[in-house]
């Protein structure tokens, strides 16, 4: 079975390739694609075969995906417009090369009501993808954990947790979990026609999350519920540009119409593991810095 993995370059992308070889595929039939050529050295290090994929770029798509059985589907980080136009070149040109199959990463908060700006898209490329012809899987995520462990330190420092969210809960999950669970279902056709939610074991209301993030930090930060005004200006203080911050609001806006509160236990089906709980997580992320920097 070759396997080509679009997206291959970024946090999740390389994550799951790690995994795809940790559960058994060889790595002359795994093909690292992404934008960043620079990224892809990594890959080339390590014996794993790579190729140049622009989502922009149409005429960079069909040598990727030439010999592809199963394509893992990683979109890119641009604005819903600009993605629909990508996820249908990348569609296009899976189709003309025969490939068998497309495992698309979606996200939790996937539906016609959505308050996630985002949303949109993800209606769109999930629809795109079942109406192309292909065998398709899609991976509905939820909220990563990791930028949690990349705040802890400044929100220790302020000693607050400031979301613009009321009464909603979450179901983080890690970057690794999602991973493990997105080889998996690369791996076997038994998941032709399935979606599947990747969730954490269990939703966290904030100041649950707040909690734990003292736990992990040994520093006590409380849950503090903010308005979008102020959250936006926490945000630009810190260098986020204003789409982001939208898109940021935005989701959170969904949290608290109950879009991310679900847990579901398909990870653990999809790979016999239970997805990591975000206390366990961020503690084990936070020693793992600590003894990377030192202290």
């Amino acid at each position: 079975m070759q396997v080509s993995v679009f997206g291959a370059t970024g946090q999740l992308g390389s994550r799951i390739v790690g995994s795809l070889i940790d559960q058994g595929l060889d790595k002359e039939d795994l093909l690292a694609c992404g934008r960043n050529t620079g990224r892809l050295e990594q890959f080339s290090e390590r014996g794993i075969p790579t190729r140049h994929v622009d989502y922009d770029a149409p005429s960079t798509l069909g040598a990727s995906l030439t010999g592809t059985d199963v394509l893992m589907l990683v979109p890119g980080m641009e604005d819903v417009e600009p993605r629909i136009t990508q996820h249908a070149s990348v569609l296009s040109a899976a189709a003309a090369a025969g490939v068998r199959r497309v495992v698309l990463t979606s996200f939790q908060a996937t539906s016609p009501d959505s308050r996630f700006l985002m949303a949109p898209f993800y209606l769109y490329a999930e629809s795109k993808l079942r109406l192309s012809g292909m065998g398709w899987t899609v991976l509905r995520n939820g909220i990563y954990l990791d930028p949690l462990a990349d705040w802890a330190p400044a929100l220790a420092e302020m000693g607050r947790l400031p979301y613009p969210v009321h009464t909603g809960r979450v179901a983080y999950v890690s970057r690794d979990d999602l991973a493990r669970a997105s080889a998996a279902a690369c791996l076997d056709d038994a998941h032709v026609g399935r979606v599947y939610e990747l969730t954490g074991p269990q939703a966290l209301s904030m100041p649950r999350l707040a909690s734990a993030l003292s736990d992990a930090t040994g520093r006590e930060i409380r849950f503090d519920c903010v308005d979008e005004n102020e959250f936006a200006a926490i945000c630009r203080a810190d260098g986020v540009p204003d789409l982001v911050i939208d898109v940021l609001a935005s989701m959170y806006r969904a949290v608290d119409h109950g879009e991310f509160e679900q847990a579901s236990d398909d990870i653990r089906l999809l790979t016999g593991e239970p997805p990591e709980d975000a206390g366990t997580w961020l503690r084990r992320a936070l020693e793992a810095f600590r003894a990377g920097h030192g202290g």
